[in-house]
């Protein structure tokens, strides 16, 4: 058993996710840096359907990161940011729990 972050989710906050984390993708990419953890947890939520998300402190801060990005990229556009906020928020009040490995 180890220790991860515990994030409830529904539908919006996994789409917004991998959204930001689909431009960090391509950004990662074209510099040439390594793209294994990003692609594996847009896959990993691709595929999630459960109410809560188990994140790695890696993931964890990529993911603050991915969505951070994507939140300043609204604001140079002109555009509201309340949804990316929320689901900010959300990822970054995330608490630790037990997690088993399957």
């Amino acid at each position: 058993m180890e220790k991860r972050r515990c994030v409830k989710t529904d539908e919006i906050t996994v789409n917004m996710l991998v959204h930001a984390l689909r431009d960090v993708f391509r950004e990662e990419k074209d510099a040439g840096a390594s793209t294994k953890e990003t692609g594996d947890l847009i896959l990993r939520l691709a595929g999630h359907r459960d109410k809560k998300l188990y994140l790695t402190d890696g993931e964890h801060k990529k993911a603050v990161q991915a969505l951070n990005g994507l939140r300043d990229t609204y604001i140079e556009n002109g555009r509201y940011t309340d949804g990316i906020d929320t689901v900010l928020m959300r990822i970054m009040n995330a608490r630790y729990r037990t997690y088993r490995t399957r």
